[in-house]
């Protein structure tokens, strides 16, 4: 709404654009954020390397 009455009353298109590149970076940063928790992958899997992982293929 804000960018729409700012950008938006000259400049349709930089209003659409400028909203849509905030949208997508605040996007990422959500999915980095939360996609990653702080204490991965050391407590499942020591070594990076899952309980269930076949001995006999190298990892």
């Amino acid at each position: 709404m804000i960018l729409h009455s700012t950008l938006g009353r000259r400049h349709r298109r930089a209003a659409l654009m400028t909203g849509l590149i905030l949208t997508l970076w605040f996007s990422w940063f959500l999915v980095t954020w939360l996609g990653m928790p702080d204490s991965y992958p050391d407590p499942y899997c020591p070594g990076n390397v899952p309980p269930w992982w076949p001995g006999f293929i190298p990892a």
